[in-house]
């Protein structure tokens, strides 16, 4: 069950990306709290221009939350890509990546502060749609959904295809099929629900497969320990779990460790250091990379082609996934995606 094979998906564009970009090392992390940043090169920039007189111009970057590690990675391809054209980055977040009012108060800031752009991964779309369509600044979305009208084009992974890519997997590691349950983190997301609906939908279509959930945890760690831990006592003919998160990651890995459950596929979604080291360990087979430092890249990179007036853009630019599993993890593309700031000392 444990045999590993390379599960790899084609991230061509984000990879040409990283591999000009560097791997500059630098503290980028975000604050827990609403903040801004930019790079010592955006702040270089930002002084020349001021000296002959230029405006600076400044891309808005707002993320789901600033809870996670994943948005710190965001955050240094966004400040690069800042950079490089000479731009700088106006970054803030709430604490929750359920604060909509919260969001809708920050673009507001925003626009009584300038920016030129706004690049947007909003956590309800509900809660900033029509703000957003009443905007005079162009807009992109990134990894979220947003209605078209108030937006100029959207840059995210196919979450469904990469849930999808996971059910694939765990089926090869139990063809004899099998129970699988899904831990996600909160109802009504939309890029939570393709999420769940790739990795149940590839299950459900193949003969002998059983998928229970999705449970929801709000991506809490202590909600999905004791999820998990139900699970598993409800549930003993259990073959494997998926999480859709970094947080349900993190949360059903310390239980699987805690109870030295080998006998289970456990699969999730995003990376950081301590996921990581749970696939060095064992205890998570894989997870889902969404290349973050890519995401900030190429959605920034967007923003600033519309501040700079263009106008046709594609609906839907692919951020390129890639499943890590313990085949893979230890490849110099793959230690690049996950660690793009360069502080891990990956091997």
């Amino acid at each position: 069950m444990k045999s590993m094979k390379k599960w790899v998906a084609l991230f061509m564009a984000a990879a040409m990306m990283l591999s000009l970009a560097g791997c500059a090392s630098g503290d980028t992390g975000s604050e827990t709290t609403a903040a801004s940043d930019q790079t010592a090169a955006g702040a270089q920039e930002t002084e020349a221009a001021a000296d002959n007189g230029e405006k600076t111009m400044t891309i808005g970057l707002i993320p789901q939350s600033t809870l996670f590690v994943f948005y710190d990675y965001v955050q240094k391809g966004a400040n690069d890509a800042a950079a490089e054209a000479g731009y700088t980055i106006n970054y803030q977040g709430t604490t929750t990546d359920t604060d909509g009012t919260g969001q809708r108060k920050i673009v507001e800031d925003m626009m009584v502060s300038g920016i030129d752009a706004l690049a947007i991964s909003a956590t309800n779309p509900d809660a900033v749609n029509d703000l957003l369509k009443s905007l005079e600044v162009p807009v992109v979305a990134w990894d979220c959904t947003l209605d078209p009208d108030a937006i100029v084009t959207t840059v995210s992974v196919d979450h469904y295809k990469a849930s999808a890519a996971v059910a694939e997997y765990v089926m090869e590691q139990c063809p004899e099929g099998g129970k699988f349950a899904v831990i996600s983190t909160n109802a009504g997301n939309a890029v939570i629900q393709q999420r769940e609906q790739g990795f149940m939908d590839t299950l459900a279509a193949a003969e002998g497969y059983e998928c229970i959930g999705p449970f929801y945890t709000d991506g809490d760690l202590e909600k999905t320990a004791n999820t998990t831990q139900d699970l598993l006592m409800e549930n003993e003919d259990l073959k494997g779990i998926f999480m859709v998160n970094e947080g349900t990651t993190e949360g059903a890995c310390q239980v699987i460790a805690n109870e030295g459950r080998e006998d289970l596929v456990i699969f999730g979604y995003d990376t950081s250091e301590s996921l990581i080291q749970y696939v060095y360990d064992g205890v998570l087979d894989g997870m889902v990379s969404q290349n973050p430092y890519g995401l900030g890249y190429n959605a920034v990179k967007q923003a600033i082609a519309a501040a700079e007036g263009q106008t046709d853009f594609p609906e839907f630019i692919e951020n390129e996934y890639v499943l890590v599993t313990s085949d893979n993890i230890h490849d110099p593309d793959i230690i690049q995606i996950l660690d793009p700031i360069g502080t891990m000392n990956l091997e």
